[in-house]
């Protein structure tokens, strides 16, 4: 069965795919934060609003690709499945975004958004990923200097934050010679798992 809809949780946001047009949909702190549930009664009551204003039904019972960010605990797995089964969603299929990074050797990930960085790289074990949440840090150059202590490695970067090219500067400032962003930073992996899904 094709997916219908691909959900992309992050920050206190929802990007969304509905007929192949990429949406963004804003809860509130107290029901999203960092992309996980943070009260469940109230991300419901606004999981639903966001279902009646979007108009999307599930008479049909479409499977619904999820992509998560790490980490990405058992325990928010079955709240999101609470919240989906609330409404009727009861085909949920789960994907990290590991699955649609580009194919590099050396490279670190960092996918920005607009409250915390993820910082992936590749070892022989798989991915590795830390979280650096913005409000731990006095500015963009301390927390690149904290999260990106190699400069032997290629820099991939993409993600919601609309101040990516902030960050590339203070790499390149840095002189790290192999920074790389996408032109379509902000829709980068829901894009790739767009494509993947026709």
């Amino acid at each position: 069965m094709q997916t219908k809809f691909i959900f992309y949780f992050h920050d206190n946001k929802l990007q969304f795919v509905k007929k192949n047009e990429i949406k963004t949909y804003i809860f509130s702190y107290k029901a999203l934060l960092y992309g996980n549930i943070i009260q469940i009664a109230e991300f419901i009551k606004e999981f639903k609003a966001f279902i009646k204003k979007e108009k999307i039904g599930f008479w049909f019972a479409p499977v619904i690709k999820f992509i998560y960010s790490p980490p990405f605990y058992e325990a928010s797995k079955e709240l999101f499945l609470m919240a989906f089964n609330s409404v009727g969603i009861n085909k949920v299929e789960f994907v990290c975004e590991y699955e649609f990074y580009p194919n590099k050797k050396n490279a670190t990930y960092l996918n920005i958004f607009d409250t915390y960085l993820i910082k992936s790289i590749y070892t022989n074990k798989g991915f590795k990923s830390w979280v650096y949440p913005f409000n731990l840090f006095k500015d963009k150059k301390e927390l690149i200097n904290v999260s990106c202590r190699s400069k032997d490695e290629a820099y991939l970067l993409f993600g919601s934050n609309s101040n990516i090219l902030d960050f590339v500067d203070i790499l390149k400032k840095k002189n790290y010679e192999s920074v790389h962003y996408y032109n379509n930073y902000k829709t980068y992996l829901i894009e790739k798992c767009m494509k993947v899904n026709l």
